[in-house]
């Protein structure tokens, strides 16, 4: 994949603390463990310092946890709580990461015309998804929310670091820039750890780095819950990510409705895409736009990528046809 330089007018700053790092690890190492409510696996295939792959795997996944803790919309004491509960009265004051993680997402939203929108936690709430006894939301009350962009509420004060509300009624839920926005963070802490060959398996989200024993990587692409390969991907380093809406889906009346909502409509997206994945050099972008992708559907989302080329794509169509992008297509082999 050729590289793609991102515009100026996403500034993602990824900050986190560096560590010294040490030796090589002469078999692979993999670690499991659990954040942001999905398994992540580190497999580490090569270290240059001082620190073992096992010591640097520990302090990865502590700083996952301390992410969670932060971002986190369903922990009363997070930072993204106190945003919600209080940001429309006065403004919330935010550490410089989170800051920049927020406004970035709003950028993308502004990119995406709204396909990605981190304020659609009440209508997830509404639809209830991970919760028992859901009740299903009417079309009034979800007509009243849909098509608001309420990302252009978001009240950034650089000067003094704080993010604020300038209307209610919604709330920011960071299902589709978390786990995203966690890559970039790990990647930057394997790296200054002395890492250099490694994979991050992130609930289906992957981050690479390095090379495979002198190789790209290769990445096995899925479309549904039966995990079944639609085709393998050639990648170098970056981040891959991929939505769709075969795992996480409430169910009313016998019929199955998925967690990737429209902001247009405030239901789950019907765009004919059943599975996007995204490749770039951005966890946080990769993430962001393969929920934008899905809920704009291939035209748009080929419209996108002519004018911008900030990433890759795979789309498979919910009629079984597999579409890529043209930096990629060279690339990807089908099944």
């Amino acid at each position: 994949m050729r590289k793609k330089h991102l515009p100026a007018v996403l500034p993602l700053a990824v900050l986190c603390a560096a560590f010294t790092a040490g030796c090589s690890a002469k078999q692979p190492y993999r670690h499991d463990s659990f954040a942001f409510d999905t398994l992540v696996s580190i497999t580490i295939y090569d270290v240059n310092g001082n620190s073992t792959a096992e010591e640097i795997c520990k302090g990865a996944s502590g700083m996952l946890d301390a992410l969670d803790d932060t971002l986190s919309r369903t922990k009363s004491d997070s930072l993204i709580s106190k945003i919600n509960d209080n940001a429309y009265s006065s403004a919330v004051d935010v550490d410089a990461a989170t800051y920049n993680m927020l406004k970035t997402c709003t950028q993308l939203s502004d990119l995406t015309d709204g396909a990605f929108d981190i304020t659609l936690g009440n209508i997830s709430d509404m639809w209830g998804f991970g919760k028992e006894n859901a009740v299903k939301p009417g079309d009034t009350e979800l007509k009243k929310l849909a098509g608001r962009k309420n990302y252009e509420n978001i009240v950034f004060n650089y000067y003094e670091q704080t993010v604020a509300f300038s209307s209610d009624g919604f709330s920011i839920d960071l299902g589709a820039a978390a786990k995203g926005y966690a890559m970039d963070m790990m990647d930057t802490y394997l790296r200054d750890s002395g890492v250099t060959s490694a994979v991050v398996d992130f609930g289906g989200s992957i981050l690479t780095i390095g090379d495979n024993n002198g190789e790209s990587w290769n990445i096995t692409i899925t479309a549904d819950e039966t995990n079944s390969p639609v085709g393998t991907l050639k990648v170098n380093e970056g981040y891959i990510a991929t939505s769709n809406g075969a795992k996480r889906f409430v169910e009313y009346d016998g019929v199955k409705y998925h967690h990737i909502i429209d902001p247009d409509t405030s239901y789950p997206a019907d765009s004919g895409v059943k599975s996007c994945t995204v490749y770039s050099e951005s966890g946080l972008i990769s993430d962001a736009l393969s929920t934008a992708f899905f809920v704009m559907g291939a035209d748009k989302t080929a419209e996108f990528y002519s004018k911008y080329n900030i990433a890759e794509y795979i789309i498979t169509l919910t009629d079984g046809t597999i579409i890529t992008s043209d930096g990629i297509a060279a690339d990807f082999t089908a099944s």
